[in-house]
């Protein structure tokens, strides 16, 4: 008796009333060049959708060759649906993909040749553009250090033409709007924390799964040429979106810095100046900044509050050369963390 071949890949693309972007994504998907003798399927996983997405993957399910299992995941948050997708998988690599993004036909291909070529890596991230359809970036909007703030919230992540291991010089982790992951990662480590991220804390799910893998010494890779696009819509080029988009972040990242699995690990050399504090100096200045709070928030986070505020004069600087929300953004983020103090104590 024959038996069925293993499936190699499995697609997880989480969804959340996004069925138009959606439609386009299993498209992309369907027209994938050079990969005919890949066993391979797509999960879809709708994260309590409230229109027609349910509806827009049947149909894909019933008229099209592409091996699609829809998943209803009545829990909000990416978290929650991704790892219903890791459960529901089958495949030994995984792929997530963000349900707006678009991907060129040979993707899958190329992401797979540097899976083959760099074998000994455990997780792979790609470049990411970004598509702006004839919308015009404003003027403060830039991808050049110093004052970069547009990586992440667009999000985009083009570290060059070469391959690079993480963390490096220019970013410590992946961007999650695409990546790969060997399965056997998620057996050894556990699935993405679910009480941060899209739909729980705002942001960096992804971003605390590439750092608590890379603490257990599996490695990470950019692989630059497989490369995606992801549509910029006219509300991520306000201020009003990029500051909360850094509020969500500091929530985000005061979690990851004071609770869970990466808080646990006895040393955190990937945790920004508090890991330096904890970590380097004598234990007094960790008991005095990190561990003395003052209306449930640390010395530190006070003291870091207080030296934004008073830099913020330095903006009208910043104005003369088109970056005037950098200091803001610092702000927005530092609130956002002293936001979650409070909830979290």
């Amino acid at each position: 008796m024959n038996s069925k071949p293993q499936v190699e890949l499995s697609v997880i693309v989480s969804s959340r009333n996004r069925a138009k972007q959606l439609a386009t994504l299993i498209q992309c998907l369907g027209s994938q060049k050079n990969i005919e003798k890949l066993n391979w399927d797509i999960v879809i996983v709708d994260n309590n959708s409230s229109d027609n997405t349910k509806e827009v993957a049947y149909a894909f399910c019933e008229g099209s060759n592409l091996k699609i299992n829809y998943i209803f995941e009545s829990k909000t948050g990416l978290s929650y649906a991704r790892n219903t997708g890791i459960l529901t998988s089958k495949g030994s690599l995984l792929l997530f993909v963000d349900d707006d993004v678009l991907i060129p036909c040979e993707f899958i291909s190329n992401a797979l040749f540097g899976v083959q070529e760099f074998n000994e890596f455990h997780i792979f991230g790609f470049k990411v553009l970004p598509d702006f359809d004839g919308l015009h970036p404003p003027s403060w909007m830039t991808f050049k250090k110093p004052f970069n703030i547009s990586q992440s919230f667009l999000p985009v992540h083009d570290l060059g033409a070469e391959p690079l291991s993480y963390p490096n010089r220019i970013t410590n982790n992946p961007l999650g709007a695409c990546f790969l992951v060997k399965k056997e990662v998620f057996e050894k480590l556990g699935p993405f924390r679910e009480d941060i991220g899209a739909g729980q804390s705002g942001a960096h799910e992804d971003s605390e799964f590439f750092w608590y893998a890379l603490l257990n010494k599996f490695k990470i890779l950019y692989w630059p040429y497989a490369a995606l696009y992801h549509p910029v819509t006219p509300e991520r080029l306000s201020v009003k979106y990029l500051h909360k988009w850094y509020f969500n972040s500091g929530r985000s990242l005061y979690l990851v810095k004071n609770t869970g699995r990466i808080f646990n690990i006895k040393r955190k050399p990937m945790l920004g100046v508090e890991g330096f504090i904890s970590n380097k100096l004598p234990p007094i200045f960790e008991t005095i900044l990190l561990k003395t709070k003052i209306f449930k928030v640390s010395i530190f986070l006070w003291m870091k509050l207080f030296l934004l505020i008073l830099l913020l004069p330095l903006t009208i600087f910043l104005v003369l050369i088109k970056k005037p929300f950098y200091l803001t953004t610092l702000l927005a983020k530092a609130l956002g963390e002293i936001r979650q103090a409070f909830y979290t104590y």
